[in-house]
C-alpha cells in the first residue's frame, strides 16, 4: 500500500489550513526588531519653521526660520548613547528684524527607554522623561503607541511613502502622528496652542527622516488678542544608513502635509488582519464544535476567577512647548517697543520686561 504526504501526522485537515494561513500571514509581515545605534551613525538635516495666517494683534505678521543641522553618534555603552549635535539657523520677519546663531554641544541618551539622559540637544521646557525627538522603536506595529519629547505618537503605517524634496525621491517610512495642547507664554505673547504632528522613521533604524508639525495659537499679545498659525516642517538631507527607496504614490504626492495615503494603508492593514483572524476563528469554531460531536463531554468544575487587569500608571502627557529639532529663540516685535540684549543669556528682550522671558534672570 502506498502512502500519502499528509503533512504533520493527526493534524486535522481543519486546523492545518488554519495553520497554513497564519503562516501565509507571518510570512508576509514586517517583523523589525529593536535597532541598537553604533557609533558613527549621523544624519544631517534642513528645517522651516513659518509664522503666518495672523489675526487680530498679528495681523499681516509673518516671519521664516531656516535651519540646518546634524545629529551623530560619538559612542555606544550598552543602551548608552553619546550624542553630538550641531545646528545653525536663520531668522527674518517682514517688519525687518533678523537674526542668525550657531549652536554645538553634547549629550547622551537610552536607547532602550528612548529618553536623554544627561543633557538634550537643546530641548528646554520638559518634564523627565523627555523621549528624544529623532528616534523610535522600528518594531512597535501599526496602532502601538510610543513618546516623542512630552507627546504621545500612534503608528499609523509602517510601509509610507514619504518624499525627500532636496534628493527628488521616495523613500519608505514608518508613519506616526500626535496631538496635544499646550500654553504657550513666550515673546509671542500668551496663547492656547493646539497641534497636530506627524512624524516619519527609518523602519530599519528607527531614525527621523521626516516631521510635519501644525500648530494653532489663539490668545493675546501685549493685550492684544490675536492668533497664528505656527508650522515645522523636517526632512533628512543626508544619513550614513541607507534609506529604501520607495514609489511614489498613485493618485499624488504624499508631501509634508499629506497623510492620506498613509491612513488608507493603515485601514487596509486592519482590514486585511481582521479578514484572516475571522477565517481562522471560523475554522477553529467548526473543528471545535465536530469534536464536541465525537467526544464525551469533560466533567464540569467552578472555573477559577481572572485576576483584575493592572492598573495603568501611565500618566498623560505634559502640556508644554513643542520644542522638535533646533528651534531657536522667536523674536517678535508687534509694536515699536524698545528692545535689548540680556546680559545674562544675550536674547533680545523688551526693555520693559521684568525678567528674561528665555533665561529667567532679572532684567535690570
Amino acid at each position: 500500500m502506498t502512502s500519502r504526504t499528509r503533512g504533520p501526522r493527526n493534524l486535522p485537515a481543519t486546523l492545518l489550513l488554519a495553520f497554513l494561513l497564519l503562516s501565509a500571514v507571518a510570512a508576509n509581515a514586517h517583523f523589525v526588531s529593536a535597532y541598537t545605534p553604533l557609533a558613527g551613525d549621523s544624519f544631517n538635516y534642513s528645517e522651516t519653521i513659518t509664522v503666518n495666517n495672523g489675526q487680530g494683534a498679528y495681523s499681516g505678521y509673518t516671519d521664516l526660520t531656516q535651519v540646518s543641522g546634524s545629529e551623530r553618534v560619538a559612542a555606544v555603552t550598552g543602551s548608552v548613547v553619546s550624542m553630538s549635535y550641531s545646528y545653525s539657523f536663520q531668522y527674518s520677519s517682514n517688519q525687518g528684524t533678523s537674526s542668525s546663531s550657531q549652536t554645538s554641544g553634547a549629550y547622551t541618551w537610552s536607547s532602550s527607554g528612548y529618553t536623554y539622559i544627561n543633557g538634550t540637544d537643546n530641548q528646554v521646557g520638559y518634564t523627565a522623561p523627555v523621549y528624544v525627538w529623532f528616534a523610535m522603536n522600528p518594531s512597535t506595529p501599526v496602532g502601538g503607541s510610543f513618546n516623542i519629547l512630552n507627546t504621545r505618537f500612534t503608528v499609523l503605517s509602517k510601509n509610507y511613502s514619504f518624499e525627500l524634496p532636496t534628493q527628488d525621491r521616495y523613500v519608505q517610512t514608518i508613519q506616526a502622528e500626535g496631538t496635544g495642547s499646550y500654553t504657550r507664554n513666550d515673546s509671542y505673547g500668551v496663547f492656547t496652542a493646539t497641534y497636530t504632528w506627524y512624524e516619519y522613521f527609518d523602519p530599519a533604524t528607527g531614525y527621523v527622516v521626516g516631521y510635519n508639525y501644525v500648530e494653532q495659537d489663539s490668545g493675546e499679545y501685549q493685550g492684544q488678542t490675536g492668533g497664528f498659525t505656527y508650522t515645522d516642517n523636517l526632512y533628512v538631507t543626508s544619513s550614513s544608513y541607507p534609506l529604501t527607496a520607495a514609489s511614489a504614490p498613485a493618485g499624488g504626492s504624499t508631501s509634508l502635509t499629506s497623510t492620506a495615503a498613509g491612513t488608507l494603508y493603515t485601514y487596509l492593514d486592519y482590514a486585511v488582519g481582521g479578514i484572516v483572524i475571522l477565517v481562522v476563528i471560523i475554522i477553529v469554531a467548526i473543528y471545535a464544535a465536530t469534536r464536541r460531536r465525537r467526544m464525551k463531554p469533560l466533567p464540569e468544575h467552578s472555573p477559577t476567577p481572572p485576576a483584575p487587569p493592572p492598573s495603568s500608571s501611565e500618566s498623560s502627557p505634559w502640556q508644554s512647548g513643542v520644542q522638535m529639532g533646533s528651534r531657536p529663540p522667536e523674536q517678535v516685535v508687534i509694536k515699536e517697543v524698545a528692545m535689548k540684549n540680556c546680559k545674562y543669556c544675550n536674547a533680545l528682550i523688551p526693555t520693559t520686561a521684568q525678567t528674561c522671558p528665555y533665561c529667567g534672570a532679572p532684567n535690570r
